[in-house]
């Protein structure tokens, strides 16, 4: 997931675009570091820094420094393919500018259309990760199949579902992975959720599963995806018994939200949580940091 670019001229911002912020790092404190080292870059080589949860993705072309912010835990190949192509575009645009002192009073703004059209090409990764019979495959439905309503009978979900969403999440698209959660799986998770952004752990609100999941699926996901964002979904609110999202959250480390995924009423709130999540609005922990049995 690309989160921002910015373009440096002698030490001056041309341009940027922070799509997601950063507020784990000093920003302009990294800019300066990272933009210094792209000054040193031979024409159209690519280089890359990793800080903290994100890497920084950057290139030279005519004396002009153009910076990637990503999640850390995305595709590295597919940006830098993106960074190529928004060098190019900008390029064409603004070469002659670039080439003179005119650069100083360009406006650059219209490159923005042109770079969120760009980063919306690369879906983010969401994986949907739990016990079987969480809720899963339902959530998945719920998001991407309105009309046809959410499934009213479980199937096990052959080691894993994939559907893309396009919703209210501009510029992105969200490309969902629904995790076959029989534990004969599990330990197969990471051939398919390399490169994924976001975990929505889905449970079903019950001791048992909690424990499974601390147990069982907390170690994989840390394994393979330590910088990915993580919720909860704590599903089947509607059963006797069902624990509170409060208490499956403290029970599990991370913030949880409650969910019917059984319920088309309930599809606002489940694209409300996936946005969120994806832009930082709402409280999420990061994988590496959650505790494991």
């Amino acid at each position: 997931m690309i989160r921002a670019i910015h373009v440096f001229k002698e030490d001056r911002t041309l341009f940027s675009d922070v799509v997601v912020g950063n507020e784990d790092l000093d920003n302009d404190a990294v800019m300066t570091l990272v933009s210094s080292s792209a000054k040193k870059m031979q024409e159209w080589k690519i280089d890359s820094m990793e800080i903290e949860r994100f890497r920084y993705v950057y290139i030279n072309s005519h004396d002009t420094q153009f910076i990637l912010t990503m999640d850390r835990q995305a595709s590295l190949n597919k940006v830098e393919e993106a960074l190529i192509e928004m060098v190019s575009r900008f390029m064409t645009a603004f070469e002659k500018d670039l080439e003179t002192d005119d650069w100083k009073t360009t406006d650059f703004a219209p490159f923005k259309a042109g770079f969120r059209k760009i980063i919306g090409r690369i879906p983010v990764k969401v994986c949907l990760a739990g016990h079987g019979g969480t809720g899963k495959t339902t959530l998945l439905e719920l998001a991407t199949l309105p009309s046809k309503g959410p499934p009213q009978e479980y199937v096990p979900t052959f080691f894993g579902d994939k559907a893309l969403l396009k919703a209210n999440f501009d510029p992105y698209v969200f490309s969902m992975f629904d995790l076959g959660g029989q534990d004969r799986f599990v330990q197969e998770w990471g051939k398919i959720i390399r490169s994924g952004s976001m975990v929505f752990v889905v449970t079903d609100s019950t001791n048992d599963n909690l424990a499974w999941t601390r147990r069982v699926a907390y170690p994989v996901l840390k394994n393979e995806l330590p910088y990915a964002r993580i919720i909860a979904v704590a599903n089947k609110q509607d059963i006797t018994g069902a624990l509170s999202p409060e208490t499956v959250g403290k029970k599990l480390g991370i913030p949880a939200y409650g969910m019917q995924a059984n319920q088309r009423d309930f599809r606002d709130r489940w694209l409300g949580l996936l946005r969120g999540l994806a832009f930082e609005t709402i409280d999420f922990k990061v994988v590496r940091d959650i505790e494991v049995d």
